[in-house]
């Protein structure tokens, strides 16, 4: 059993000084650009990274990125952080005017001691969400009949009131949220996690925009030569074979 325990520790240790190993990494350039928006009228800007719907004429709604400005950037471990920023520009457009989805096409380049790489795109889903210009809401009035004959009964009156915050969304999808790539035998998983605050949605009122960073995250899919963790398991079962046949 102390030479089975011997083994496991040994091949965990190398596992985790594998992972260990493969940090520092830089984070060199960032860029976005929106592409393949469903739905929409008048919509421009794809394949830039500021796209835009709405009416011919007057202000435009609309999604921007900007990459992280504070870059290149060291990240040492799987922590959050921050991928660039998003803002959602919301003003009154025609109805059906507005886009239903659209993704973030993201490219990245990454460093380290022993190379370089630039990767992408990874691609994330944004849901768009467009409220009413004016919230048409209904109420019960019991009006002068209604007071004097109850049986009657009240009628319904329609108000608007007022405008209503958009709504923007994250789809999240493992098999679009986390790509891989290679760097130095390394492989990694780029993961993005969402808004800044674990949020997954973003209101805008009408007539304002909203920004808030977009966090990511860089994992460890795997580490180069795993058949160094076999040749170790095979050595500590030999060693503790021949401690066993010495004890004998």
């Amino acid at each position: 059993m102390t030479i089975l325990k011997s083994i496991v520790g040994g091949v965990a240790l190398l596992t985790v000084s594998g992972v260990a190993a493969a940090f520092p990494v830089n984070l060199d350039s960032v860029s976005g650009q929106w592409v393949d928006a469903v739905g929409g009228q008048n919509v421009t800007g794809e394949g830039t990274n500021q796209i835009r719907w709405g009416g011919s004429y007057g202000n435009k709604s609309g999604y921007g990125f900007e990459a992280n400005p504070l870059l290149p950037q060291t990240i040492n471990d799987a922590s959050p952080f921050v991928l660039g920023e998003f803002t959602h520009y919301n003003y009154e457009i025609p109805s059906d005017s507005a886009i239903d989805s659209v993704n973030l096409d993201v490219y990245a380049s990454f460093s380290n001691g022993g190379g370089a790489v630039a990767t992408g795109p990874f691609t994330f889903n944004f849901l768009h969400n467009e409220t009413p210009n004016n919230a048409e809401v209904e109420h019960e009035v019991c009006g002068f009949l209604c007071q004097i004959f109850p049986w009657v009964g009240p009628h319904t009156e329609i108000t608007e009131d007022g405008p209503v915050d958009d709504i923007v969304q994250i789809l999240f999808d493992e098999a679009v949220l986390s790509s891989e790539f290679v760097l130095d035998g390394y492989v990694y998983s780029l993961s993005l996690l969402g808004f800044e605050g674990n949020a997954t949605e973003l209101y805008t009122e009408e007539n304002g925009d909203t920004s808030v960073k977009l966090l990511a995250s860089l994992n460890v899919s795997s580490v180069p030569e795993p058949g160094t963790i076999g040749l170790l398991g095979l050595g500590l079962l030999g060693l503790g074979v021949l401690s066993r046949k010495k004890a004998a």
